[in-house]
This record gives C-alpha cells, sequence and structure tokens, in this order.
C-alpha cells in the first residue's frame, strides 16, 4: 500500500486497470479453457456479454459446486465476527476438495469431456434440422472459438422465405421446443441455443453460416450451466462421505422456516449486525447452527490467493466479481430446486449485495418463487448508514480483509440500495403470504454500537420512529457518487430539502393501511394514519415533536390540514 492512501484516496480506480485485466478469475488460464482476446472480438460480434463466453475447466466447476453445498448444506459456525466466518468456510471447503474430491479429478474430467461430446452431437443435430441442410463436413477448429465465418454456399431459401425469415423461424422453432422439452439436458440445450442465436440475431441482424461457430459458443453456455450441475452431481456423493468421516453437521430444514435478509450498501455495516441477529435468532429456539448463512464475499479467497497479486492485491475482491455472482447464482438455483424437491428450506439468513439485490426483476424468476412457496417468515432489515460513511468503513474494512473498493463504487452502491429499498419493500407488502416483517435501521452511529429503529412494521402496519432518517433514504438517492471528498457528497440548496424528499413517506402513508409515528423515549403514538387519514393520538407529545425544526416542516408537507386542525 502506498503511503498517503485513504479512505477518500484508496490508491484504486474505479474500473480494473486493463494491465491487470487478465488477473480476474474468468479469464485466468488455470481455471478457463477460453482467451481473452476471442472473448472480446466475439462480445463485440454477438452481443453476448463476456462473462458468458468464458469456459470454466471442469476442475473450476467443481469447486463452484462445492462452494454451493457447503453454504447451503454444511454448518459453518460464524465465530465472532465475518473474518472468522470465512476462515471456519475455506477449511472446511479445502478439506472436503484435497481429501474426498481431488482424487477423482482426473475421473470427473473425463465424464465432462464425454458430456461435451454429448452436447456437441445434440446442438449439432437440432441446427442441421433447424438452419442447415447437412453437417458440417469438417471437425471443428482447435481454435477454441472459430470467428471468422467461413467462405460456404447459403441454403437457398425455399419458395419465397428469405435467409432471414428462415432464421428467425429457426430461432421461434427452438423456443418453442425448448417449452415442451421434458428431461433438463434438452431443456438446457434449447435454452442456450435459443439464447445465443436470439442475441446474435438482434446484435448483427443474421446469424451466418458457420455452424461450427454457434454450436461451440451453444456448448460452452451449456457447459457451464448445466455441466456444473451434472459434475455437481457427481461430487455429491463425496460431499456426503466427507460429512461423516469429518464429523461436520448438516443444516436441516423446517416446515415453517424463518428468512432474515438483510439490505443494505456495501460496506454499509450489515456484517456488524450478525450478533444481533444471532441473539434473536436463539430467542426463537434457533440455535447456532441451525441455520446456513449466505455471505458470498467470504468465498473470494477460496477462488483467488490475494496474497500472490503484489501490487494488484487491492483489486482482488474486483477479480472475483463476475465469478462471485456466476456462483451466487448457481446457490440460488440449487436452494429452488432442493425445497421444490423436499418440500421444504432450513432458516437463512441472508447477507449479500449483488446487483440484482434490489432488482425486482431479477429476484422474481429464482428466489422471489421460492420464498412464496417455502418461507413461513421473511424479516428484512434494511440498514440505512450515510453514504459518505461506507466509504470511509469501506477503508477500514479493507485494511482488516484485503477487500478494497474505489470511493466512486461505495457511493454508487449506495444510490443503487436507496432507490431500490422502497422498491423492494413494496414489493412484498403486497403479498399475504409469507408473514413479511421489516426494520429500517439507522447505522449513523459509532461502529460496534447497536443501530437505532428508524421504522418498523409488516404488511399491514409500519410505526415510525424517526421521520427524519426516514426521509434521508430518499435524500440518500441523490448524492454525487464523483465526490472526492466527504463534504462533496451531499448537494447543497433545495435538492435536499424536505419538501422535495417526502416521496417514499407518502407512499407508505398511501399504501399502508395503518401508520404510526412514535415517540422513541416513550414509546407513545402521537400521530396516526388510516386508510391515509392523518389524526393526532398525543397532542401533548405532538407538540413537543414539532419543536424541532424538520420534524414540524415534515409534517406542514405531508399533513398540512392536520397542522392546520392543531393550530386552530
Amino acid at each position: 500500500m502506498k503511503e498517503g492512501n485513504s479512505a477518500w484516496n484508496p490508491g484504486l480506480e474505479s474500473e480494473i486497470p486493463r494491465a491487470f485485466r487478465t488477473l480476474e478469475t474468468i479469464y485466468r488460464p488455470e481455471n478457463v479453457t477460453s482467451c481473452t482476446a476471442d472473448i472480446d472480438e466475439i462480445s463485440g460480434e454477438t452481443g453476448l456479454d463476456p462473462v458468458e463466453l468464458v469456459v470454466f475447466r471442469p476442475e473450476r466447476l467443481a469447486l463452484h459446486e462445492l462452494i454451493i453445498r457447503v453454504t447451503a448444506d454444511i454448518v459453518v459456525l460464524e465465530g465472532s465476527d465475518e473474518i472468522e466466518l470465512g476462515r471456519n468456510f475455506r477449511r472446511v471447503s479445502k478439506t472436503i476438495l484435497t481429501r474426498y474430491i481431488q482424487p477423482f479429478m482426473a475421473e470427473l474430467t473425463q465424464d465432462f469431456k464425454q458430456l461435451r461430446t454429448q452436447v456437441y452431437s445434440r446442438v449439432e443435430q437440432v441446427l442441421v434440422e433447424s438452419l442447415f441442410s447437412t453437417p458440417r463436413s469438417e471437425l471443428p477448429r482447435k481454435r477454441f472459438f472459430s470467428f471468422c465465418p467461413r467462405a460456404g454456399k447459403r441454403i437457398k431459401p425455399q419458395g419465397r422465405e428469405s435467409i432471414l425469415e428462415r432464421e428467425h423461424r429457426a430461432i421461434s422453432v427452438i423456443k418453442e421446443q425448448g417449452l415442451d422439452a421434458s428431461d433438463p439436458l434438452s431443456r438446457a440445450i434449447f435454452r442456450n441455443l435459443y439464447h445465443v442465436l436470439g442475441c446474435i440475431a438482434g446484435n448483427r441482424g443474421y446469424l451466418g453460416p458457420d455452424s461450427a461457430f454457434l454450436i461451440n459458443l451453444t456448448c460452452n453456455r451449456i457447459c457451464n450451466t448445466y455441466g456444473s450441475e451434472f459434475i455437481g452431481q457427481k461430487i455429491a456423493p463425496l460431499i456426503d462421505r466427507a460429512i461423516e468421516k469429518e464429523g461436520y453437521t448438516r443444516i436441516t430444514s423446517v416446515d415453517t422456516p424463518l428468512l432474515i435478509s438483510l439490505k443494505g450498501a456495501s460496506a454499509a455495516g450489515k456484517s456488524s449486525l450478525r450478533s444481533m441477529l444471532r441473539q434473536l435468532m436463539s430467542e426463537r429456539g434457533i440455535q447456532p447452527g441451525g441455520y446456513a448463512t449466505i455471505s458470498p464475499d467470504i468465498w473470494r479467497r477460496l477462488l483467488i490467493d490475494y496474497e500472490s497479486l503484489g501490487t494488484a492485491q487491492k483489486y482482488a475482491g474486483r477479480f472475483t466479481s463476475h465469478e462471485v455472482i456466476l456462483i451466487d447464482a448457481k446457490l440460488d438455483r440449487y436452494i429452488r430446486d432442493k425445497a421444490d424437491r423436499i418440500g421444504a428450506l432450513p432458516h437463512l439468513l441472508v447477507d449479500r449485495f449483488r446487483f440484482d439485490s434490489f432488482s425486482t426483476e431479477g429476484i422474481a424468476k429464482i428466489l422471489h418463487n421460492t420464498y412464496l412457496k417455502h418461507v413461513n417468515t421473511l424479516e428484512m432489515y434494511f440498514i440505512v448508514t450515510p453514504p459518505h460513511a461506507t466509504v470511509e468503513r469501506g477503508w477500514e474494512r479493507g485494511l482488516q480483509t484485503g477487500r478494497y473498493k474505489a470511493v466512486e463504487d461505495f457511493l454508487a452502491h449506495s444510490v443503487e440500495a436507496y432507490v431500490g429499498m422502497p422498491r423492494i419493500l413494496f414489493k412484498w407488502l403486497a403479498y399475504d403470504c409469507p408473514l413479511f416483517r421489516y426494520r429500517f435501521l439507522d447505522n449513523s452511529v459509532p461502529k460496534g454500537t447497536f443501530p437505532g429503529t428508524i421504522a418498523f412494521g409488516t404488511q399491514k402496519e409500519m410505526n415510525i420512529v424517526n421521520c427524519s432518517i426516514f426521509i434521508d433514504i430518499e435524500r440518500y438517492q441523490k448524492i454525487n457518487t464523483r465526490a472526492k471528498r466527504a463534504e462533496e457528497v451531499y448537494p447543497s440548496g433545495s435538492i435536499m430539502s424536505v419538501e422535495n424528499n417526502v416521496g417514499f413517506l407518502n407512499q407508505c402513508v398511501k399504501k399502508i393501511p395503518e401508520v404510526n409515528f412514535i415517540d422513541r423515549m416513550t414509546d407513545t403514538i402521537y400521530v396516526k394514519v388510516r386508510n391515509g387519514v392523518f389524526s393526532i393520538a398525543d397532542t401533548l407529545v405532538f407538540e413537543e415533536k414539532q419543536r424541532d425544526a424538520e420534524h414540524s416542516r415534515i409534517f406542514d408537507v405531508i399533513a398540512p390540514d392536520l397542522i392546520a386542525r392543531s393550530r386552530a
């Protein structure tokens, strides 16, 4: 670390420098067989994301599947903090990998090779039947990706159907075949073919005559997804043996699972709530080891050796980001499939910040349906931390864990989090099941101090304890993400005024049947809102609260009639 680096000058950029790009785990040759130069070229031509084009080695996929199963199936004790949880997780994972999986790696690799051969043949058959009249006449090139289309004769369209019409018709047929497919491999083949062909056609307008190119792209994607599940099934008995021999404890599923989800910006202090949550679970009869903890940040040191990175070590967290997101998505599917298979879930503590974490579209497909089907109670904790403080907390975290972020990343993550909080709150308020409990916590307190409550409630009722900090959720959506100092983070003038930042509060008042404003010191309800209608419940407390200038301004804006009546 260079002398003079600090929270506001951490010594790294928001984007990985080009010279360091090949240090990303999805590009390292020990993890993948694909070539970075090929990936860039093909991504530009096809419109497929570079992450979709990497080709993981079977050994790396085995590590993915091991991480998934240790997270979801094996009790890993947390200890006093996230660092200790990470150490315990790595110890268990490395023991299973070295003693129980690696002795069978040659066999796994051979099985994976045979799977790829089978997938290649199946994909080729589908493309021959739908797009190409004759099978390819030559073997695939040695180069993994055949990018440049070979000169070839296009098939003459029958009747008046053009080549583009035939290609688009074939894509539609493949989609229908995927919807009708009954076995997992067939579904994977048609789903991935549809994705690859649709993306290419949408990006450049046509598919082209090179069948080997299309087959390879599709096979790579299938082997990264279905192939990963295939390896997971192969190593499952090996993990079972490890659990038995090493004396590990399995996480048990329950009939009425509780899911606790922590929502907040990066470095907002989510992990610091762990001790409080363990106590909460204990009070409900859920002892340590009685729940699964999902905290993807602890996977990073399994994916890359921080100490080997030299001057690039500050980017270690970034080097693993794409792979962590891929494993996290696989974990979601594993939890869903297991829950559907046995009809139950374990208690879950979910502590993660990922880009779809606040996106209603992102969670709806997999996790949302799983929660609706299997979770009895969902408890969500929204951690509200001033954005400038996340920069400073993040720096301190980096000094402890080696996981750093650029200032701009911390501030951008804050905006994403505070924009997303209202969305995800109203999403779950719209459902009667599971029982949804939520609590907004003020973490603008000294580190190690328990955060204060801003608001709490259920689908039917919200109780607001601190309306000034509640409207900060909207204010923090408008910060300056290019700030270089703490004092530059918050815009001046009317942008941060009460009048321009009560939108979320007004939505809550309108959409939640009962809203109570509560005095923190006495637990007295001083204002009630029933179906949008305000009334004063305790005049003395209300008048006392109105002595605070910002509190008074908030009620002037959201309930002018109430203020007029109180002054009459």
